[in-house]
Parts: C-alpha cells; sequence; structure tokens
C-alpha cells in the first residue's frame, strides 16, 4: 500500500490504520488519541479497513456491530458513526472522500490509506511470485508487521474472532511456505524465527515444527533440533494423542544417525536429550526391546532400524 496517493480529487490528509494490537489511527504524522475514537464508530473504521477497500453494504455493516440484531434505526445511526468518523480522520463527506459513501455503502479507499493489515497480504502475495531470497525477505517484512494478536481492540466481537481465525490460517501458511525457502537457502536464522512465528499461531502445524527441527539441524546445532522433535512430539501426544507424522519421524532418524563426530562436540544436556528421545522412540515402537539401562539404548535404535529398512 502507498501512503498518502494522488488526492487531487479527494482528500490531502495522509492516513495509517494499525489492526495489529490496539488499533491506531495516524493522521499526517500525529497519533490520534485512543480515546477520541472508540465504541461502535472505531468499530466501524476496522470493519471497513478489514474491507481492503471494498465497499461494506450499510445493511452488512449494522449487522456486524450489533451481532445480527440491530434496531429499527440502524441507518441513521451508522450515519452519525461515519460523520464521526470523519471528523476524528479530518476527512470530507461525497464520494470522492477517503472514507466514501455509495449506494448503500461505505468504503474506506485502501489506496490512499495505509493499512497495516492491507500491506501484510500484499507482501505475502508478492511473496509466492519471487525468488526463494527475495520470498523470504518479504514474509519476514510482513511478520514484523505482525506484531500483536490482530484486532486486540475488539476481544469478544465475533466478526474480529472470524478475522483472527482467517490472518491466522494465512500467517502459518505463508510462514511454513518461507521457513522451508529460507533453509533452502542457508538463512537458518529467518527459518527459525518463521518457523517459530508459525507455532506461535498452531502449535499443530507439523510442517512447522520440521522446518524448525531442519533449521537446527543443518546450522550445526543437533541438540536444539532433537529438542525441537521432543517438542513436536509432545504437542502432537497431549493435543491429539497421537505420534508425529512419517517425514518427521524419518527427520528425527537422520539426525540420530548422522555420525555426531568427536564426542566433546555435544554437552551433557544434548547427550541427556539424545537418550531421552531414544528411550521414548523405542517405546512407542511395537515390538521392540527397550533395555533398562541408557547404555544398550543405541544398540536396541539400531536393530529396529534395521527391520525398518
Amino acid at each position: 500500500m502507498r501512503l498518502g496517493g494522488d488526492r487531487r480529487k479527494g482528500d490531502s490528509t495522509m492516513i495509517r490504520v494499525t489492526l495489529f494490537r490496539a488499533t491506531q489511527v495516524e493522521i499526517d504524522g500525529r497519533l490520534l488519541p485512543s480515546e477520541a475514537l472508540r465504541g461502535r464508530p472505531r468499530q466501524v473504521l476496522e470493519i471497513l479497513a478489514l474491507a481492503a477497500g471494498a465497499t461494506v453494504a450499510k445493511d452488512r455493516l449494522a449487522d456486524l456491530l450489533w451481532e445480527g440484531a440491530p434496531p429499527a434505526s440502524h441507518h441513521a445511526t451508522l450515519e452519525s458513526y461515519i460523520c464521526v468518523l470523519r471528523r476524528c480522520l479530518g476527512v470530507r463527506s461525497g464520494p470522492a472522500s477517503v472514507l466514501a459513501t455509495s449506494p448503500g455503502g461505505y468504503q474506506l479507499k485502501a489506496g490512499e490509506v495505509w493499512i497495516d493489515l492491507v500491506e501484510f497480504h500484499r507482501l505475502v502475495r508478492a511473496a509466492r511470485t519471487a525468488t526463494a531470497s527475495e520470498a523470504v525477505e518479504l514474509s519476514t517484512q510482513a511478520l514484523d508487521l505482525a506484531t500483536g494478536e490482530l484486532l486486540g481492540s475488539e476481544p469478544y466481537a465475533g466478526w474480529a474472532e472470524r478475522a483472527r481465525e482467517v490472518f491466522e490460517h494465512d500467517a502459518v501458511t505463508a510462514y511454513v511456505h518461507a521457513a522451508g525457502l529460507a533453509n533452502g537457502t542457508r538463512r537458518f536464522g529467518d527459518a527459525t524465527t518463521l518457523a517459530q512465528a508459525a507455532l506461535g499461531h498452531d502449535r499443530l502445524a507439523e510442517g512447522a515444527w520440521q522446518h524448525l527441527i531442519r533449521a537446527h539441524w543443518l546450522s550445526g546445532h543437533r541438540g536444539e533440533a532433537l529438542r525441537a522433535y521432543a517438542g513436536l512430539r509432545a504437542t502432537m501426544l497431549e493435543e491429539l494423542g497421537d505420534e508425529p507424522g512419517r517425514d518427521s519421524q524419518d527427520l528425527y532418524h537422520a539426525i540420530l544417525q548422522e555420525p555426531s563426530g568427536a564426542e566433546d562436540r555435544h554437552g551433557p544436556g544434548e547427550l541427556r536429550t539424545l537418550l531421552r528421545l531414544l528411550r521414548q522412540t523405542l517405546e512407542a515402537t511395537p515390538g521392540a526391546q527397550v533395555p533398562a539401562l541408557d547404555a544398550g539404548l543405541s544398540a536396541a535404535a539400531m536393530r529396529v532400524l534395521a527391520m525398518q529398512t
């Protein structure tokens, strides 16, 4: 989104709307006090901003604001909210306004107002057709915008909750894809950040766990990779009562089979993690005989692997 487009036929005010965390409005570089815009006028602005430049019908707007039970006089009440909004934003009325009235609805002109959520989606769309390196950069820019919960000013509104669900799905999809590209271009720090961001929205996003494990492993942090797999396994068992999928297990086994080199490369913490994961995996493997002592775990694991190949 551009900040301050061509306003020759409308308003000249430069407006930024942020929807992540508490809703904020910046007008010509000055932050609008929160007490100046609250209640339903603020919700009108948020709903129009979510529409990303599309016209929102008056009846639809009323249905959202009053949770399906608008008052009989809702058209007049909506007009009063729009008047409050225009005064707060310092914009005029009419079809050329930043906050325009069209037959049957209202429109916040996205080409003339910078909206963080709209910019997030623009960056994500651009990442889909960019080179791998550019896609990672665009995705990390999008991540930087999405700080805090979307529509934090509206914790209970049904329309806000639905918007959060859509955003979280889109964010997880974008972050997981970008994390894979980051690993592929050896940007392991970015892969870790993007994978963790995806897991912040969905702890069951197994693809994000896999990219996180790979980022740790490929960057030489084998113990962190094993701990990440332990986190995936614990989450799957707790939430679904099931083991990680075959791809995740294969990745885990590949890490286990990698020659560790000199023993002093790994501290006692990593070794304890490895032993614990070996024991847990053997206990979950049908027919495997789990030795009582840790000294026999490696040999037991190798026997199981030999039977599966």
